[in-house]
């Protein structure tokens, strides 16, 4: 898969489910606390997904 598509698509993925979270477990959700945490999930989450679909997506490779 294309780099460039497999980080547009990590992007979104990680946006949509750290401002999720975020929002859901902050106890004032229109105070900035939902925000800083949403940005610094979506920073953490980024490359856990860019490189799980990489590993989802690359052939098996047998390592004997």
């Amino acid at each position: 898969m294309n780099s460039t598509v497999l980080a547009m698509i990590s992007v979104v993925v990680a946006l949509f489910l750290g401002f999720t979270v975020s929002f859901v477990v902050s106890p004032d959700p229109t105070g900035l606390l939902p925000v800083v945490v949403g940005v610094v999930l979506t920073g953490v989450l980024v490359p856990v997904f860019y490189f799980g679909i990489q590993r989802l997506f690359a052939p098996n490779k047998r390592t004997v």
